[in-house]
């Protein structure tokens, strides 16, 4: 425990809080956490299966204060979307499960193929994230897309939540109804993939626990500023993220 105290509260400790911190709120505002979270705990040495491992946790519990605040305040009813958190959860631990049997460039493949489809999809769903008013009825969700995403990001994670915004936002769902759900299955994949990992041994609570009290705070700074964005911003800022995340899934497979 001490040699765990003298982590947490080190250089490293207050980095990877830093990192934590602005990993939530990118990822809350444009579901893009793993852009800053996994390319910078790489760049510090971290391996990558112990990097997505303390993702998982760290975004997981992240997501759970939202989901705690969306039923605090009545936003979510969470015997309405248990089915989905299930589905969810299963494909997490799908996701961790092959993660862990892939290697790293076979990771970067799988993320680049994701990532350049639904880069192709938000380019085409323009039209529907303009409206700041909800003008048509939500369309029901097709289970098998969250839990395609849910193995997705169980695995590896890079724009997952993106891709589940982006999925509700051709839905008909608000903007911010949209980030609601994608943080209940965010948690659900999560939770379901931290604890594969765990049981399998990979879990390191040094990273953990400053990412993780980094990632609450972050969430929550993340939720406040919701209301304040701009459903035009939202247009033009998600092909250039789903850009950027290519970008850097292409440059790790060719170095």
């Amino acid at each position: 425990m001490e040699i765990l105290l003298q982590e947490w509260f080190s250089v490293n400790g207050f980095i990877l809080l830093t990192i934590g911190l602005l990993a939530a709120v990118i990822g809350v505002l444009f579901g893009a956490a793993g852009f800053i979270l996994l390319p910078a705990m790489l760049l510090i040495g971290i391996p990558i299966h112990t990097t997505v491992a303390v993702n998982k946790f760290a975004t997981g519990i992240s997501a759970l204060s939202n989901v705690v605040s969306f039923v605090i305040k009545g936003h979510l009813s969470l015997k309405k979307f248990t089915s989905l958190m299930m589905i969810a959860s299963l494909g997490g631990v799908f996701g961790a499960f092959l993660a862990t049997r892939l290697s790293e460039q076979i990771m970067n493949i799988v993320a680049c193929v994701f990532l350049i489809f639904s880069f192709f999809v938000v380019l085409c769903s323009n039209k529907l994230m303009v409206k700041d008013i909800k003008e048509t009825e939500e369309q029901p969700i097709n289970k098998l897309i969250p839990f395609a995403v849910s193995i997705y990001d169980g695995g590896f994670g890079p724009g997952s939540a993106q891709m589940n915004v982006t999925y509700h936002l051709k839905k008909h769902y608000t903007y911010i109804k949209a980030v609601e759900l994608t943080r209940i299955i965010t948690f659900s994949s999560c939770t379901g993939a931290f604890l594969f990992y765990y049981f399998t041994g990979i879990v390191n609570w040094g990273i953990a626990i400053p990412v993780s009290i980094g990632s609450i705070v972050g969430s929550f700074l993340g939720l406040k500023i919701i209301p304040y964005i701009k459903t035009r911003w939202i247009q033009i800022l998600l092909p250039i993220i789903f850009f950027l995340l290519i970008v850097q899934v292409v440059s790790d497979l060719l170095i």
